[in-house]
């Protein structure tokens, strides 16, 4: 990506959920930098599981199953093995995917999906399938609690019939939230990376929206204008919506001498 160490020295704060942030901690590494640990949501099952149970009972009922995020994909695969099955896919519901991290989930599971747009957002999704013919066919969402509601209103808006399904919730990480709290107090953080919306609000939620003199990476627009609402600065936004577009972010912001947008 880049030659050297660009980001040598300079503490970089993850505040994704454990298991996922090692991908952008490694590649933190790699250039250089400190990467610091401050997971500020956890992924968790939904308190009921009605809804995504019934939606892995009556799957082949269902024309297209769109996933809007990999943790989607991992919660909908808990729920088809727990339902009995060996976890493989059934013939019939064709498959989208929101971005390429989504879409290697369902390769990890030994499926492709048959849509990923060029870009990786909602409304992206929206209007790539809106190409099929959707009058009439039934679209599955297993989607996060209080996940935006662009998706589902512009498939209804195309015909489709949609069931919006929480597979999944995610909370606050109260430890994550407490040392990435305690680093900027401390000043220690050069720069906090966003990846999810809801990676900024658990936090502001709960420590404010002052991030001191530490500089803020979000990895896409929808990160980035779910920060600037909550009252966030953000000084850099991946052009492409991936791990890999992040830290190319925070690379050009450091190299053009960490002025922002």
């Amino acid at each position: 990506m880049f030659e050297g160490q660009p980001l040598n020295g300079l503490c970089i704060a993850v505040t994704r959920p454990e298991v996922q942030a090692r991908v952008l901690m490694a590649g933190l590494r790699e250039l250089g930098a400190k990467p610091l640990n401050c997971p500020t949501i956890r992924i968790e099952e939904p308190a009921d599981r009605s809804q995504v149970e019934r939606a892995v009972r009556h799957l082949n009922d269902y024309d297209w199953v769109v996933f809007t995020s990999a943790n989607g994909v991992t919660r909908f695969w808990d729920e088809l093995v727990r339902s009995g099955g060996d976890g493989s896919w059934p013939a019939g519901p064709r498959l989208a995917a929101i971005g390429p991290a989504t879409a290697g989930a369902l390769v990890e599971r030994g499926i492709r999906p048959e849509v990923v747009p060029a870009v990786y957002v909602a409304e992206a999704v929206a209007e790539t399938l809106a190409e099929f013919d959707l009058a009439g066919q039934r679209v599955l969402l297993p989607r996060a609690a209080g996940a935006r509601a662009v998706l589902p209103e512009r498939l209804r808006a195309a015909g489709a019939r949609v069931d919006d399904v929480v597979a999944y919730v995610s909370s606050p990480e109260p430890e994550g939230i407490a040392r990435l709290r305690s680093s900027l107090e401390r000043d220690v953080v050069d720069m906090i990376t966003f990846t999810a919306p809801s990676t900024v609000r658990h936090f502001v939620e709960a420590a404010g929206a002052d991030m001191g003199r530490a500089r803020v990476a979000a990895i896409g627009p929808v990160t980035a204008e779910s920060a600037r609402a909550l009252g966030v600065r953000v000084d850099t936004v991946a052009e492409d919506y991936t791990v890999h577009g992040l830290l190319r972010a925070i690379c050009e912001f450091y190299a053009a001498g960490g002025v922002g947008s």
